[in-house]
């Protein structure tokens, strides 16, 4: 491979390294520029087919719909539950747990936060809780950190699964084929009978990695931003830490064995839950001593930011009904209920799934793709949007305020997915070229195996990392590089499930410091511009909780 080759092969990587994170350009700007950019190398380099270019377009655009219904749902969801006052009392629910700020941010964070995560994913968890903990006094940016930190476990089968079954297995088709065909045909015949083989070492790994998160977010909270700077006052709670980070890893672990990887992080998180808090009410394995001593200098609000302490306002509209916790909690728990059943009720799920919109043979070519309008995530948030109106007794001018917010939030979303995805199927679907060259991802394959494919089982995460990055989404982090790590996996003989395991672990990783989740989780509570202060603090985390994972699988790989 020449000089020019392997520069387009990295274009898609390079290019929205230089526009997102140097020229520091929003992702409705740098996606479509860098899309364009891989279209031009893969057309005049690579000499892709233009016919098959442009259906890889098409394909892309008809693939972007599903993450899009989930967003679209998730935020119609959060402002539902902002305009109805449903939120201010979940937000309630919380300080009646304890006065622990360490305990806060376990709960709220690591067991909602994975909770949100499952049910709607896309940087969600972040752009909840560190409110939520502003509002009960934690400073912004420490609010902002661990948020961002505890986001990561959870990611594996966050949004109803969606890394591990669409990304994985869109990152994984070339020319309109699998190229885990043989594997998949092992593992029961579908694609999500494998990915739930895969999802299983993920969570395996994640027994170690992902129970010390919680340890993890105390540890940082107190050591970098209490008044005394001491990690060992976030290490006093370490047996409530351990215990609250298996009561979501098991039930985890177990719902994925039984299910697959659409149910792990919203089971789990309702069982840890369920376990957790009243452990903490109880005091259960804490000090006598609650810990709540941050320093004065990072308790410094801006002008921008929530009154810590006090909730903020959500309109006329939503304080005039008294809404219970139960009822507050109601569309959640009706959610993860039409998840479950829809997943596992076979008459149902066949049901929900033949209302299919699909293009096969795309503009001729072997390519199809789909989108599945009642089986989506996207039809159930709608479904539980319109329930929340009739429970919290919502004015019709509240309700449509929030459906046409959710609308007009999602423009720069629409742009920067309907740029990303198309990006990504011309990226692995170049295979098909006049110049008798692999796919892009291939190609790298065989270049990275050769150079680090003894060290792979480190690599492998980091990659995840990079993707996750760049992307700002774990998902398609999954979908640009699990080619890629598929065929570093076929040169160096190592165990296929166990690489995209580290490559879905690295992509969870990659969600503490991405991008967008960052900014997200800046601007919400009014530390925008400290951005790099966040990330300065996340990306030790991510580099450990990565090294980690890949330490286990080294061992597990060669046992």
């Amino acid at each position: 491979m020449t000089l020019i080759q392997t520069l387009a092969t990295l274009t898609p990587v390079i290019s929205v390294l230089v526009f997102l994170v140097l020229m520091r350009m929003p992702a409705s700007r740098a996606m479509p520029i860098s899309a364009v950019l891989t279209a031009l190398v893969a057309f005049f380099v690579w000499e892709m087919d233009g016919t098959y270019l442009m259906a890889s377009v098409v394909e892309g655009f008809y693939s972007a719909i599903t993450p899009l219904t989930i967003i679209f749902g998730a935020i119609f969801l959060l402002n539902t539950l902002k305009n109805s006052g449903a939120m201010d009392t979940i937000r309630a629910g919380f300080t009646n747990i304890s006065g622990d700020a360490r305990v806060q941010v376990i709960i709220i964070c690591w067991l909602f936060g994975s909770f949100i995560e499952g049910s709607a994913g896309f940087g969600t968890p972040a752009a909840i809780g560190a409110p939520l903990l502003v509002l009960l006094g934690v400073p912004p940016v420490a609010a902002a950190v661990v948020a961002l930190i505890a986001d990561s476990t959870s990611v594996s089968f966050g949004a109803i699964g969606l890394p591990v079954l669409f990304g994985m297995e869109q990152g994984l088709m070339e020319g309109g084929v699998s190229m885990a065909a043989a594997q998949i045909a092992e593992h029961g015949g579908s694609f999500a009978d494998y990915a739930q083989f895969i999802a299983l070492h993920m969570i395996t790994i994640d027994l170690v990695t992902g129970t010390l998160i919680p340890l993890v977010l105390v540890c940082v909270l107190t050591g970098f931003f209490g008044r005394n700077k001491s990690f060992a006052e976030g290490f006093e709670i370490w047996k409530f830490a351990i215990f609250a980070g298996l009561a979501f890893t098991i039930p985890a672990w177990t719902i994925n064995f039984i299910a697959g990887p659409e149910f792990p992080s919203v089971i789990g998180a309702l069982i840890g839950m369920a376990i957790v808090i009243p452990a903490a009410k109880k005091g259960f394995l804490l000090p006598s001593k609650a810990w709540h001593d941050f320093a004065d200098a990072d308790k410094t609000k801006t002008d921008d930011a929530p009154a810590m302490g006090q909730p903020q306002s959500v309109g006329a509209a939503a304080t005039k009904n008294e809404i219970s916790q139960l009822a507050a909690w109601t569309p959640y728990l009706v959610m993860a209920a039409l998840l479950v059943l829809s997943r596992t009720v076979a008459p149902l799920k066949s049901f929900l799934s033949s209302f299919n919109i699909s293009w096969t043979e795309i503009m001729g070519t072997n390519l199809k793709a789909g989108f599945a309008t009642l089986y989506a995530p996207g039809a159930f948030f709608v479904t539980v949007c319109i329930l929340g109106f009739f429970i919290f007794k919502m004015k019709p001018a509240a309700f449509k305020t929030s459906f046409t917010s959710s609308c007009k939030s999602m423009v720069p979303t629409i742009i920067s997915l309907g740029a990303s995805v198309p990006m990504v199927k011309i990226f692995l679907n170049s295979g098909e070229n006049a110049a008798g060259l692999a796919s892009m991802p291939n190609q790298l394959a065989e270049l990275l195996a050769g150079s680090m494919g003894a060290v792979w089982a480190w690599m492998a995460p980091v990659v995840g990392i990079f993707g996750a990055f760049l992307s700002g989404s774990a998902t398609f982090s999954n979908m640009m590089f699990s080619g890629l790590q598929y065929g570093v996996a076929d040169n160096i003989g190592m165990n296929h499930a166990l690489v995209l395991a580290l490559q879905g672990i690295g992509a969870n990783a990659g969600n503490m410091m991405c991008v967008m989740n960052v900014v997200a989780a800046a601007t919400v509570v009014g530390m925008a511009g400290r951005e790099s202060e966040i990330i300065r603090k996340t990306l030790p985390v991510a580099l450990g909780y990565a090294m980690i994972a890949g330490t286990i699988a080294f061992i597990w790989g060669g046992l």
